[in-house]
């Protein structure tokens, strides 16, 4: 991994952990926390949530929702983050691209 995508995906953790800090204290954005929610309705329908997290040890084929335990063509490993945390970061992006890019500029 190069040292630019380390230091993205630190901002990621980051941003993520400030914003559930923000929930949790009652100071967050209302809008934000609207696709926040969203976002957590969606991992909870995946197949590959475990807990609180994304399944590192799974790989889902995004169209057929089709759960396998070793790679395949079509298929996306699972994340392995945090949910809780991953979902209020604006910077973000689920694996099999079911949500992320919300907060993008255009």
């Amino acid at each position: 991994m190069n040292i630019k995508k380390l230091f993205g995906k630190r901002n990621e953790i980051i941003g993520g952990h400030f914003n559930e800090l923000r929930s949790k204290l009652g100071v967050a954005d209302q809008n934000e926390e609207a696709i926040f929610s969203l976002r957590e309705q969606i991992c909870n329908e995946c197949p590959i949530k475990n807990g609180n997290n994304c399944n590192a040890m799974k790989w889902l084929n995004p169209n057929t929702l089709e759960v396998a335990d070793a790679p395949k063509d079509g298929f996306i490993r699972g994340c392995g983050c945090r949910l809780s945390a991953k979902q209020r970061s604006k910077l973000s992006l689920c694996p099999a691209g079911f949500w992320g890019g919300e907060f993008d500029q255009k």
